[in-house]
């Protein structure tokens, strides 16, 4: 199962929210000095405008501002594409940043490295309280792979990004992606899934996450000195952590983190102070130790999307492109292999064995002799290796190679 805690606030209080006009806050840019709310601090070259674009698709079918997203396509003459999703900052304020999610930076780098770039509105805490919000992100990875036909994806990479509240929604998709419908903390129960759309049959599976100064866990007050905005209490209800910490709870990421979830790259400076950089570093620590694969790229900049760091996300997100297939390989390749060697949940066995046993050799990539033993009808326990690429041999002339 999973556990949470986190709390994303961007930059605004109601009062301040009223006089943006939807174009973002840009304070000294987001490229490293000063930050961006919403806005892009461009480092890339390139014009978003130059790319062909869907706008305004209805991701659920019910008319609602925050239930449209823009999906750009990149310049090549390939027929399919891996996805890079990205959310705005809004301090969940807003139901229609899309066209301003950071285009200049992170959409930018995602076209011209060859992914399509998908940036959705979704709704606010006046509109719907939580988890209204990321139900509508799990929403849209699902109509994604329900039309990626017709929208050329290439479903076997989805990966998100997200900048401030844009990141805590990014984030909680990496580590919810194992969580099928309710979850509960004490007293509070919430369906982070939801129902929402036409392809609740389809998975929101995320690939791979990047959260740029996203907030992790606003339960925790001694950690740096953000701006004093309490925004996450309007999302469960106008109750503090205090008088409703289960509900709290069910906001953050760090609640759910397991060893399941999606490698994730942190990029966090240390001059912000609408979200501190502990919070960032935090949630770094706490998703290293439970194993799960994961970046920190502290950098000096304020708030927002550290231009400069868009190539690390592409690396980050390649790299994991590059595992997934390779692992994908590797599985096709043992459950095609002649001598009927089978892989499945951290067991290889004899597929259709009769009851026969196999003497086998484990070793690592460099030829090295882990152990030897015997392959029975019960099948090899592997659940105790540690991750890497392996090679397994058996005196029924079988071979492979596989990714645990």
């Amino acid at each position: 199962m999973k556990k949470i805690f986190l709390l994303a606030l961007s930059l605004l209080s109601l009062n301040v929210f009223a006089q943006w006009g939807g174009g973002g806050w840009d304070f000294g840019g987001g490229g490293g000095g000063g930050f961006n709310f919403g806005g892009d601090g461009s480092q890339n070259s390139g014009n978003i405008g130059d790319y062909t674009s869907k706008k305004d698709i209805d991701y659920v079918g019910d008319g609602h501002i925050g239930h449209k997203m823009d999906v750009y396509f990149p310049k090549d003459n390939n027929e399919k594409h891996n996805v890079i999703i990205h959310i705005y900052g809004s301090a969940w304020g807003s139901n229609n940043s899309k066209g301003s999610a950071d285009l200049g930076t992170v959409g930018i780098a995602a076209l011209q490295a060859g992914y399509i770039l998908v940036c959705p509105n979704h709704r606010t805490y006046q509109d719907a309280l939580y988890p209204a919000q990321i139900n509508d992100i799990k929403a849209v990875v699902r109509y994604l792979r329900g039309n990626a036909e017709e929208l050329g994806i290439d479903t076997s990479f989805i990966a998100i990004s997200g900048f401030s509240s844009g990141g805590h929604l990014a984030s909680l998709m990496g580590v919810t992606r194992n969580v099928e419908k309710e979850y509960t903390v004490g007293s509070a129960t919430m369906d982070i899934e939801g129902t929402l759309g036409k392809y609740t049959n389809e998975s929101s599976w995320v690939d791979a996450v990047c959260d740029w100064s996203g907030p992790v866990d606003c339960r925790d007050k001694g950690c740096g000195n953000p701006i004093p905005m309490a925004p996450e209490n309007d999302m469960v209800g106008g109750c503090n952590d205090q008088q409703c910490p289960d509900k709290h709870a069910l906001l953050g990421a760090n609640t759910f983190i397991d060893a399941t979830d999606a490698p994730t790259m942190i990029a966090h400076g240390s001059a912000d102070n609408i979200v501190p950089q502990c919070e960032g570093e935090k949630f770094y620590n706490n998703l290293k130790k439970a194993g799960v694969e994961c970046e920190y790229h502290p950098h000096g900049g304020q708030h927002g999307v550290e231009g400069s760091l868009t190539d690390e996300m592409i690396t980050f997100f390649n790299k994991q492109r590059e595992k997934k297939a390779a692992a994908a390989t590797a599985l096709a390749l043992i459950q095609n292999n002649a001598n009927k060697l089978c892989i499945d949940n951290n067991k290889v066995y004899i597929c259709d064995g009769n009851g026969d046993n196999a003497t086998f050799y484990l070793s690592d990539v460099s030829g090295k002799i882990l152990f030897i033993g015997e392959i029975t009808e019960e099948g090899l326990d592997i659940s105790s290796l540690n991750s890497g690429l392996y090679i397994l041999k058996s005196d029924k002339g079988s071979y492979f190679k596989f990714i645990k």
